[in-house]
């Protein structure tokens, strides 16, 4: 029996035994105790409330890892000590320094004796320690005031923004280390080997074991996939030596309730990175100490750049370097509702490539791993440690060093997380954050993994709102209070701790990072400090944003409008090129969608030199568009913001193209190695881009450098390129970024005489390369709605950039908001797709000669002389398809509009329009389409449905309108309409590329067409038809039959349709491929826009029948809910299921077998087998459904 005040060296259950330990009084010494059977301090329904503690402590010939409860894997251990509840709360009012009481959110049951934590309420904890430990003297009836035994040193705020928690220490069961080996920093752990552990009620004091790997206060080690019931939940760790609570090779667990504080190293700990699906739920960790550091108040390092440390006898987790409250080595469990105090952030989700340690092996990446749940969670007091430092951080980088694969090593630089589902590794999806609360947090949440989702957010008194990044991230329902009462009196009275500069409410980055938020408050900035709610991010000449951000419902509180946006004027490709979309005019005040961009009315930002090709005095005005539709003084901005305010459209938006001149531009990396500009003059400076006809103090243009790309705005304003050295013999054109459905209208100059080999170079198996066609006219360029045309007046070379948008997009699709955010939408960006120019020119002058900084670029340029507007084309007044794939938005009218038609330019808003129910009149053929004068802006509305169609309801914002887009490249369509492709059999290799999807039967749900084509094919439409009359018989074109697992062509089912299609077209007279076209333009007069090819406007109009590009028409079908993309992507899916049957068929036959089976699109009743595309009782052997109404189905033939 065991008696009070026994020491014993070791207590071993052997299997099948119980040692069973009764509700007394017990002090208990020990150094081992082994568990192989059963151990019991109560049960499940029998919870003990009698004060029981074990000691740990050495003794000779045991050794110092030995000094634990170990619950061995043949072993159940209970312990159930009295159950607290709550076992941590908040103040319901702030508690004053000098005073002996605090007053609780929640009613306790706690007990006088009892020792409580207050935490800290400032934001460097481990700088200026004013955490508090008190002992309970009395508790109010009510459960809501506690009474200690000494006065509170310091204040505790609890205020309306925010409380500080108060946490419940004691515990009627008490496990702790022996002060004889706390000088060793040793105390005693508790590991749970075996699937059979409860452990509740118990606190932990003076536990664990630093310099043992593997010795934590509590620890489930090893467990593999454990019962339900089998968890750690109200217990509590104080002044830990090593961690807190550990979950090691331990699946499925509850840790509930809990709380730790005072704890060496991180205190919730995810130990290997292969753990998952435990639940981590109302916890509560607190004065979180990192390690290895000397000093631990030092900030060290940054995000971008910081020390590698390294794992030592002295330091065996180097991650413990930015220890944490809760240390998330692998996402995939559930983390709701916790709490964090401290540390060097509340929550580190680390980025872990492989898992570590004893699940090393284990063939899983962490960082692919999405959080299950994260909900409900609080941290404050950290994120001071390094720049750029969060209390909620994702990032940081453990792995083994290469050089011995034995030694861990960590980084808290910035990592990339790639969320896939844990169950199909191939399906992308979020990482989501919801309902957070942070104070005092540095930069709040910092993230740069991929696909990060932020919806729920409350900051308050912190460096930065949110620092959420990563391509793309989505910042939802979120309030960013920069400056709580408590926060300015920090600012005030805490010197070296808040101050009152340099913070901030968002920020985007400088490259290609896409934002999206909706729903967005920010409030109290301060006036005349360094604060704004938007600060830009534009030092770099290396890094430039394309479009950055779209944005809407942001409602600014208290923010001075000269605070609106920081946006500081630098001589510099990030300044001049920042831009983000105000998709509702909320931030700007406009209250119309508005493009937001640098503006200066006296700094072009170029060389203040004589040889400059733009005068340094003059303006900087490359993102205006109308000026009566501009401003440099929206409602809530001041002109100090150095930006610009102009109505924006979905034809005229944000693209970026890359520049490349072989050998002359540079790379990122070489750029990042060049010296700064000096005296204003940056001595890489390449060039100038400028609008169309626009010159002198009129100009619309920006300084191009020979680093990275430039971003404008789409549409007939032009980008005319004027390189300094002259004209260049190579120049690729990158389409980085080309929103779908719009186009540049790009020109260079060149000396009389030059000719030209112009390729677009899509390198895609899916789009051919092609070379461009000579025009006639500057006008056939416009007309070509594909792009295949360039023209050369003697001394300007145009064509036009488009990107052809075929299907499965190579590149990254558009990001597209969800939830608060529907309807916003940044675009994508391709892989390779680039237009490169090859110019021949016979007489290359070398006059004046062309180097730049000492290097001789004599092989790169022709040189020529004159200036920018010496060369400037005129505007463009020839009407053209400037909106080939349209879609749902709103668009707002002019203000010059909305005079005309009787209304103050404070209702001339959507919404405001909309309330006075005037959408009727807004409509296609309505009155104000009528008042519009502009006949371009007039032909793009219709095209929307005419003004204010989300709002007006006629459609949703961003739904495209399915058809027959009139962007399919020659390449493809080899001069044949949709409609002369059809009787080829071509569909199949049509729609899945996204053309042809009105004339082939996607639209209408009719399915894809069946044809007969001269083959040796067995079967034909008229067997089809008759073993299923439902069904629409379709024979594939497998000729370049897109994989459905790899997205790009599938040569091995290549069959006869291709060469069919090329006779057929070639018995038509029409030019069937890039070099027939090529030799048919070269030997006829070019066609007049009117007579021109598919890729010109009025071929386009005759494949869309009535459905042309300038209206989608009554016959134009709106896709419900889903943009016509959503089709493709199902097809595909189809036509690979399709394609893998006759890949088996070709296995089992040796004569050439041709495809079977047919795909049906069908409409609501597919599902339900009505409808023209249901197949009556055939069985379907794949579905892949697509939200809205297109669904797409195969249904076999028999063999």
């Amino acid at each position: 029996m065991l008696s009070a005040g026994d020491r014993f060296r070791r207590i071993i259950v052997p299997e099948g035994s119980q040692l069973v330990i009764e509700d007394a009084p017990l002090n208990l010494t020990l150094t081992s105790l082994l568990v192989y059977g059963n151990l019991s301090l109560g049960s499940p329904s029998c919870r003990l409330s009698s004060a029981i503690s074990i000691t740990f402590a050495p003794a000779t010939g045991v050794a110092t890892n030995q000094m634990a409860l170990r619950g061995m894997n043949t072993s159940a251990v209970d312990i159930h000590g009295e159950l607290f509840t709550p076992t941590w709360t908040r103040l319901a009012q702030t508690a004053r320094p000098n005073t002996t009481w605090v007053a609780l959110q929640q009613p306790v049951n706690w007990r006088a004796g009892q020792l409580v934590a207050i935490p800290t309420s400032l934001w460097k904890d481990e700088c200026r320690n004013q955490n508090e430990v008190k002992q309970i003297q009395s508790i109010s009836a009510d459960g809501k005031n506690i009474t200690f035994t000494t006065a509170l040193q310091f204040m505790h705020y609890g205020g309306p923004e925010y409380q500080t928690e108060v946490v419940l220490l004691s515990r009627s069961i008490l496990l702790q280390g022996s002060p004889e080996t706390a000088a060793n920093l040793t105390g005693g752990h508790l590991r749970i080997e075996g699937k059979h552990g409860r452990i509740r009620g118990v606190l932990g004091y003076r536990m664990g074991q630093q310099t043992q790997m593997g010795s934590y206060p509590f620890h489930f080690h090893m467990a593999g996939e454990v019962p339900a019931d089998s968890y750690m939940t109200d217990n509590a760790v104080y002044a830990s030596y090593w961690r807190a609570f550990t979950i090691h090779g331990t699946h499925a667990l509850t840790v509930a309730n809990n709380t730790a504080f005072h704890v060496a190293g991180s205190a919730f700990y995810i130990e290997d990175g292969a753990e998952e699906r435990n639940r981590i739920t109302g916890n509560f960790a607190g004065y979180i100490h990192p390690l290895g550091r000397a000093d631990p108040c030092d900030a060290i390092g940054s995000v971008f750049a910081a020390p590698t440390i390294r794992q030592s006898a002295t330091l065996l987790q180097p991650a413990d370097w930015a220890a944490a409250g809760f240390y998330l080595s692998n996402a995939n469990n559930y983390i709701d509702n916790n709490a964090a105090s401290g540390g060097t952030s509340g929550f580190m989700f680390l980025n872990l490539p492989l898992p570590i340690g004893l699940n090393r092996n284990v063939t899983l990446e962490p960082y692919k791993r999405p959080p299950l749940s994260f909900s409900g969670n609080t941290a404050h007091s950290s994120g001071y440690h390094w720049t750029q430092a969060a209390a909620i951080y994702c990032g940081g980088d453990l792995r083994y060093d290469p050089a011995d694969n034995v030694t861990l090593t960590y980084k808290i630089e910035r990592t990339t997380f790639d969320p896939r589902d844990p169950n199909n590794a191939t399906l992308k999806v979020k990482f989501v954050l919801r309902d957070t609360k942070i104070w005092l947090g540095g930069v709040t949440v910092q993230s740069y993994g991929d696909r990060f989702m932020v919806d729920g957010l409350e900051s308050h008194d912190g460096l930065m709102g949110a620092n959420v990044r990563g391509d793309p991230n989505e910042l939802y329902n979120a309030d960013l209070n920069l400056n709580s009462a408590h926060g300015s009196w920090l600012a005030t009275n805490i010197p070296g701790d808040l101050g009152p500069n340099n913070r901030y409410g968002l920020q985007f980055y400088d490259n290609f990072y896409r934002h999206l938020l909706a729903n967005v408050t920010i409030r109290n900035v301060v006036p005349n400090t360094k604060q704004a709610a938007i600060l830009s991010l534009v030092f770099s000449d290396q890094f430039k944003p394309s479009h950055t951000a779209s944005m809407q419902d942001i409602r600014l509180v208290n923010v001075p409008r000269a605070q609106a946006l920081s946006n500081a004027l630098v001589r510099t490709g990030a300044w001049r090129f920042y831009n983000f979309l105000d998709a509702d005019g909320s931030f700007s005040g406009t209250q119309r969608p508005t493009l937001l961009a640098s503006y200066s009315a006296t700094n072009s930002t170029g060389p203040c030199d004589a040889s400059a090709v733009i005068p340094c005095a003059a303006p900087f005005a490359w993102w205006m568009t109308d000026p009566a539709a501009c401003t440099t003084t929206p409602p809530n901005m001041a002109a100090t913001s150095n930006a610009i305010a102009c109505d924006w459209y979905p034809w005229r938006t944000q693209a970026r193209l890359g520049l490349k001149i072989p050998t002359y531009t540079l790379t990122q990396d070489q750029s990042d190695l060049l010296n700064p500009g000096i005296n204003n003059i940056n001595i890489y400076d390449a060039g100038v881009v400028a609008q169309f006809g626009l010159t002198g103090a009129s100009r619309r243009a920006t300084i191009i450098t020979r680093s990275e790309g430039v971003t404008g705005l789409t549409g007939r304003g032009g980008w005319y390129v004027h390189w300094n050295l002259g004209a260049p013999k190579t120049v690729q054109v990158w389409a980085e970024t080309v929103p779908r459905g719009t186009s540049i209208i790009y020109a260079s100059r060149y000396p009389p005489g030059t000719t030209f080999n112009v390729t677009r170079n899509a390198k895609s198996s899916l789009i051919p390369d092609a070379q461009l066609l000579p025009a006639d006219s500057l006008d056939q360029v416009l007309a070509s709605d594909s792009g295949e045309y360039y023209y050369f007046d003697g001394s300007l070379l145009f064509f036009k950039v488009v990107d052809t948008w075929e299907m499965p997009y190579q590149g990254r699709e558009p990001a597209r908001g969800v939830g608060a955010g529907a309807g916003l939408m940044v675009p994508g960006g391709r892989w390779r797709l680039y237009f490169q120019v090859d110019a021949i020119m016979p007489d290359c002058s070398v006059s004046p000669y062309p180097s730049q900084n000492g290097q001789d670029f004599s092989a790169q340029f022709c040189a020529m002389n004159g200036t920018v507007d010496a060369y400037l084309p005129p505007a463009i007044t020839t009407p053209y398809n400037e909106w080939t794939i349209p879609y749902c938005a709103d668009v707002a009218p002019p203000p010059g509009v909305c005079t005309a038609m009787g209304v103050a330019s404070g209702d001339c808003t959507c919404a405001a329009l909309q309330r006075q129910g005037r959408c009727p009149d807004l409509g296609v053929g309505g009155l104000w389409l009528g008042a519009t004068s502009d006949a371009n802006l007039r032909a793009n509305v219709e095209k929307a449905l005419g003004y204010c169609s989300a709002s007006c309801g006629r459609c949703a914002e961003g739904q495209e309108f399915c058809g027959d887009v009139p962007v399919m490249p020659l390449s493809v369509s080899k001069n044949l309409t949709c409609e002369q492709m059809v009787p080829l059999g071509l569909c199949y290799k049509l729609v899945p590329r996204g053309y042809c999807l009105d004339t082939c039967g996607v639209c209408s749900g009719a399915g894809l067409p069946c044809v007969d084509l001269p083959s040796s094919d067995q079967y034909s439409c008229d067997t089809v038809k008759t073993r299923d009359s439902t069904t629409v018989g379709v024979r594939q074109d497998s000729s370049k039959a897109v994989d459905s697992a790899t997205g790009t062509i599938d040569p091995a089912a290549e069959d006869a349709t291709a060469a069919a299609a090329d006779a057929a077209a070639t018995a038509t007279g029409s030019a069937v491929s890039p070099s027939a076209a090529a030799a048919a333009a070269a030997a006829a007069p070019t066609p007049s826009p009117l007579t021109a090819g598919s890729g010109d406007t009025s071929a386009r109009q005759q494949q869309q029948g009535s459905t042309s590009a300038s209206s989608p028409g009554a016959s134009t079908a709106v896709v419900a809910g889903v943009a016509a993309a959503g089709a493709v992507v199902a097809l595909v899916a189809a036509v690979g299921a399709t394609v893998a049957v006759l890949r088996a068929r070709r296995a089992a036959a040796s004569s050439r077998v041709v495809p079977l089976g047919s795909i049906v699109l069908g409409g609501d009743g597919v599902g339900g087998g009505s409808g023209a595309g249901a197949a009556a009782g055939a069985p379907a052997v794949s579905s892949a459904p697509v939200a809205g109404r297109l669904t797409a189905r195969v249904w076999p033939t028999s063999a």
